[in-house]
């Protein structure tokens, strides 16, 4: 009886540690492919590039060209086409992602997981059922917008930096407020129940804001921008090195899972863009037009746009279906279960929630996934069949892989490419495959697609969604306070 009341004692004090794995979610915003020194980068990654070379690189990891539809994938296991979410959502948009969509957190739930969000959300703000507290996170602290000024926390002249549902003024840059909290979770979590902790830094988004200090490391860089774009994933690699480290002094690394990404290619500078709505110039990033568009359209394209990462050697970035839009730095860890290998099979964002769930022991119903569980590539070097299908209604194009081919559609023009030997897209193939060429088309055209829950782009440009600025409206958490007393 003594033994029995000993047993019952520890684990109801957490001293018994769960031997269900914990999960650490790490997603970078706009870290493009030449972004890491792994990838042969100037900016000094070894925090990043030590999860990539301990664990399994990914080489072969693709998601979609905006924030918004890669997170809808992730949490949900759902193509973003099928869930209508093909855009970042605006600050403005009443339809976030579908509140009868299950997510990953609310599947973590049922096994007892303590689910931890810190950073960008981006999956719907405009009313509290949207924010991530109503959809299976125990604890928020970060911002509801697609990104924020790193130190004012402002987006679109609302103040956004959020703990759970109270709007939160805290001063520091948000890289270091994002790392401290994860701190602090890992510190004192008790052990007792497995740990999600899906931690979105900002970096290296726009605005091009750093620490001084960590600015005038770079001096070598002579792109000002540049120089400041590599401060900010030096904070970010930084922290990521922290957040390890107190993994490991909690006793805690060896039974986490660690999943890194970026959640699309890299903005880069002279970013390309033609939408059909409205004349503009080509090269937004140098913001030297003359057009009769509102100062705030203008701030909005030049801070949206004005970007310094590299994708080298892939082509294209952020908002393109080009290599370097959509093919993204990633790796899979758990130490003694995953480790020190090289993956070049397929993998995509929307297989990355049923993979998770199996290497859980998840048991319970599961929704109809587009994604497939990767789990026998990883183990066994077990290739997985999957198709994958990514967009930029910008510029009305879209993509479909089926590897080693991708078939690029841009209008009415048809690109046909093998990514695997042609991974900067030289070499169109098209012509040269008429039957391949024919199925891939067929299967693009039957990729479901569900209601678009965009705002129109006009409309959106009305009231841009500014990064960071002057704070000249309610917070967005009033507002969707409002916004929910008004429906």
């Amino acid at each position: 009886m003594r033994e029995l009341a000993l047993i019952f004692f520890i684990v109801a004090s957490g001293l018994l540690e769960s031997k269900t794995p914990n999960i650490l979610i790490i997603l970078a915003d706009d870290l493009g492919w030449n972004d890491v020194s792994y990838h042969g980068s100037e900016i000094p990654t070894p925090n990043i590039d030590k999860i990539i070379s301990s664990g399994i690189e990914l080489d072969r990891f693709y998601v979609q060209p905006t924030c918004s539809p890669t997170r809808a994938e992730l949490m949900t296991g759902k193509s973003a086409l099928r869930l209508g979410i093909t855009r970042p959502i605006s600050k403005n948009q009443k339809l976030g992602l579908d509140l009868d969509e299950k997510l990953l957190s609310e599947y973590l739930n049922e096994l007892g997981y303590e689910n931890f969000l810190l950073g960008k959300w981006h999956l719907g703000a405009y009313t509290p059922d949207y924010f991530p507290t109503r959809r299976g996170f125990d604890y928020f602290l970060g911002y509801l917008q697609g990104g924020i000024g790193y130190y004012d926390h402002n987006h679109g002249g609302g103040h956004d930096w959020q703990e759970n549902e109270n709007e939160l003024r805290q001063d520091g840059y948000a890289t270091h407020l994002i790392r401290d909290a994860a701190l602090d979770i890992i510190e004192n979590h008790s052990g007792a129940n497995p740990l999600f902790l899906n931690i979105n830094f900002g970096a290296p988004h726009t605005p091009n804001e750093a620490p001084q200090q960590s600015i005038e490391k770079f001096t070598f860089i002579k792109d000002s921008k540049r120089q400041i774009h590599a401060a900010m994933v030096y904070e970010m690699d930084n922290a990521i090195g922290n957040i390890i480290d107190a993994l490991e002094k909690e006793n805690l690394l060896e039974n986490t899972i660690i999943f890194f990404a970026s959640d699309n290619g890299g903005l880069i500078p002279d970013f390309e863009v033609e939408p059909s709505f409205l004349a503009l110039p080509k090269n937004l990033g140098i913001c030297d037009w003359e057009r009769p568009l509102s100062v705030k359209v203008v701030e909005w394209i030049c801070s949206s746009f004005d970007g310094a990462s590299s994708n080298a050697p892939l082509q294209e970035g952020k908002m393109a279906v080009g290599e370097g839009g959509i093919r993204v730095t990633a790796a899979i860890w758990w130490p003694n279960h995953l480790e020190t290998k090289r993956n070049t099979n397929f993998i995509s964002m929307m297989d990355i929630l049923p993979t998770l769930l199996e290497l859980v022991g998840y048991k319970g119903n599961q929704e109809n996934f587009d994604g497939v569980s990767k789990v026998p590539s990883f183990k066994n070097n077990i290739k997985v069949p999957s198709t994958y299908v990514v967009t930029d209604v910008a510029n009305n194009s879209y993509a479909f892989l089926e590897m080693p081919y991708k078939l690029v559609k841009h209008g009415s023009e048809i690109q046909l490419f093998n990514v695997m030997q042609d991974p900067t897209e030289s070499n169109n193939i098209a012509h040269e495959n008429p039957l391949l060429l024919q199925s891939m088309e067929t299967q693009l055209a039957l990729w479901p697609i569900g209601e678009n829950r965009s705002e129109p782009l006009p409309k959106v440009l009305r009231d841009p969604d500014l990064f960071g600025g002057e704070e000249d409206r309610i917070s967005w958490i009033e507002q969707a306070n409002i916004n929910a007393q008004q429906n």
